[in-house]
């Protein structure tokens, strides 16, 4: 009776967990709690802090942890896989990080506050045998840490799989690129600034009113001091005259 009654439990408790992320070649444990994964056909798995800022930051890129062969021990040629990958993953990742990135965020192996970790947890080698198909593969976590706080900033998993270990070389640089121009994607510009006034011109001098009654006094004392003939006088006045009536309200 009892054995009846857990074969009736235990398809709803197995139902009831999660299915294991890339068939239980991400462990989530390594990355935090913090990380909440998305598929994503550029890279595999994903997940970035909502809101991070890389602007006035650099990635520095450590070295990767040793294997951690979550699928379980394999092979030499597996593992043999490994070790040359080793060789490289490090200045290969920053090559494709820089060709991503475009000079937005600048990467170094010894400077930068934001720290790139990353691990291989499986490989599979395709053995060398040119007269067989066969099919190698790598899968590799990679995370962004807070240099100072040691808070996670970004998680990324994925499994590359090429017909061939060389063409697996190129889907990895490729891959590292691609990663480059998501993290640049995720730059945030400036906000904007409002639009500068231009400053307002000065007015225009305005001629200073014209004053007839003063023009005609001096008019008439320069007649009366006998500096003005009578005809001189004469046009003087008319001239004053003429002015003030191309003035406004001038008659």
């Amino acid at each position: 009776m009892r054995r009846a009654a857990l074969s009736l439990i235990l398809p709803a408790v197995l139902a009831a967990q999660p299915a294991p992320l890339d068939e239980g070649r991400l462990e989530p444990g390594w990355f935090g709690p913090a990380a909440a994964f998305q598929a994503s056909k550029a890279l595999g798995f994903q997940w970035l802090k909502p809101g991070l800022d890389l602007r006035r930051r650099g990635l520095r890129l450590k070295a990767w942890e040793p294997a951690a062969w979550l699928m379980g021990a394999r092979p030499s040629k597996d593992q043999a896989l490994q070790g040359r990958f080793e060789r490289t993953q490090v200045s290969e990742l920053a090559k494709g990080l820089r060709r991503g990135l475009k000079g937005a965020v600048p990467v170094s192996q010894t400077e930068g506050d934001v720290l790139v970790v990353g691990r291989v947890v499986d490989a599979v080698g395709d053995g060398g045998d040119t007269l067989t198909f066969s099919t190698a593969s790598l899968s590799i976590d990679l995370k962004l840490v807070d240099g100072d706080t040691g808070e996670l900033l970004g998680a990324f998993h994925t499994t590359l799989e090429a017909p061939g270990v060389d063409v697996l070389d190129i889907q990895y640089a490729a891959w590292c690129e691609k990663l480059g121009r998501f993290l640049a994607g995720t730059l945030q510009a400036p906000a904007p600034q409002p639009p500068v006034a231009a400053p307002k011109a000065a007015p225009a001098p305005q001629p200073p009113a014209f004053d007839l009654e003063g023009a005609l006094r001096r008019i008439e004392g320069l007649k009366r001091d006998g500096l003005l003939s009578e005809e001189e006088y004469q046009a003087f006045r008319k001239r004053a005259a003429d002015r003030a009536a191309k003035l406004p309200g001038g008659k």
